[in-house]
C-alpha cells in the first residue's frame, strides 16, 4: 500500500483538536502518516500534539512560530514523504473510511485528485447515500466549476491529491505565504495540474463553522485580501478563455459572503 501523508495546520483549536486527530489514527487504511504542525498555538496544542505522538509512531509534530496556514501547510508538505496529500483543518474530523475511500478512487480511475462532499453535521459523516462517482478531465472542471457540481470547493480539504500535483509547483512553495484566502490562490491550480479528477457525493469530510474563524470574519481589510485573490484567479480563467467558469465561480462566492453576512 502507498503511503499516504496526512497534513494538519493547527493553530489555537484545542477544544477540537483531540476529536480531528482521533479521526485520522482510526482510518480503515493504515499506511499514514501524520504531520501534525503547530503554527505556534498559545493555548495546550502543543502539549497535545506531543501527547498523540507517544502513543502513535506515525505521528510527527512540528513546531514554529506562527506564520500562518499557508506556511503551517507548506511546512507540512516539505516535511513529508508519502506519494499522496491530504489535507485535514484541525477544527474538522474526517469519516473512517476517508483515506481509504480517495485512494480507491485514485487507483481505480488513475486520477491525480479525489474529491469527496462535505457536512456541516458530524450525525451525518458516516453518509449511507448510494455512491455517485464522475470523472472530469482538468479542462471539463475548470469549464463548469460552481455548475452542477456542488462538492466542487475552493478548499485544500475534502481531497488527495498525488505528490505530483504539488511538485509542480516551479516556486517551491504551494500556499502564498503572507496573504489570506490561500485557498482562492490555489486550488484551480491543482486542478490545472491533473489529467483526470474524479468526484464522489460521499459524505466522507465535516467541516466545521466556526463563529470566530477567518472565514465568518468578513471585515473590510478581509474583503480586500478576497478581491485581490479573485483578480489572481480572475487572470488564470481570462487567460484560458474560461471566463464563463469564472463568473459562476464569484457568482457563488458572493452568494456565499451574501447568505453568511459579511460585516463590513
Amino acid at each position: 500500500m502507498d503511503l499516504i501523508s496526512v497534513i494538519v495546520p493547527i493553530y489555537n483549536v484545542e477544544e477540537y483538536l483531540c476529536a480531528c486527530i482521533d479521526s485520522i489514527l482510526s482510518q480503515t487504511y493504515q499506511n499514514l502518516e501524520v504531520i501534525l504542525v503547530d503554527d505556534g498555538s498559545t493555548d495546550n496544542c502543543p502539549e497535545l500534539c506531543d501527547e498523540y505522538a507517544l502513543k502513535d509512531k506515525r505521528i510527527r509534530v512540528i513546531h514554529q512560530i506562527n506564520r500562518g496556514l499557508s506556511a503551517a501547510r507548506n511546512k507540512g508538505f516539505e516535511a513529508s514523504k508519502g506519494r499522496y496529500i491530504a489535507y485535514v483543518d484541525a477544527d474538522d474530523m474526517i469519516c473512517s473510511t476517508y483515506i481509504e475511500s480517495l485512494y480507491g478512487l485514485i487507483i481505480k480511475n488513475n486520477a491525480q485528485i479525489a474529491i469527496c462532499a462535505y457536512t456541516r453535521s458530524a450525525d451525518t459523516l458516516e453518509d449511507k447515500t448510494v455512491a455517485e462517482e464522475y470523472m472530469l478531465t482538468s479542462e471539463k472542471m475548470l469549464k463548469e466549476w460552481h455548475g452542477k457540481r456542488k462538492s466542487i470547493e475552493t478548499v485544500a480539504w475534502n481531497k488527495l491529491y498525488s505528490r505530483e500535483i504539488f511538485e509542480n509547483f516551479k516556486t517551491g512553495k504551494i500556499f502564498p505565504e503572507g496573504k489570506t484566502h490561500e485557498d482562492i490562490y490555489t486550488s484551480h491550480l491543482f486542478v490545472n495540474s491533473a489529467d483526470t479528477i474524479v468526484i464522489t457525493n460521499k459524505k466522507l469530510y465535516f467541516y466545521r463553522r466556526r463563529e470566530k474563524s477567518i472565514s465568518r470574519t468578513y471585515t473590510k481589510e478581509a474583503a480586500k485580501a478576497d478581491l485581490e485573490a479573485q483578480r489572481e484567479r480572475l487572470r488564470f480563467f481570462k487567460e484560458r478563455r474560461f471566463y464563463g467558469a469564472y463568473m459562476r465561480l464569484l457568482k457563488g462566492h458572493l452568494m456565499h459572503k451574501a447568505m453568511y453576512g459579511c460585516k463590513l
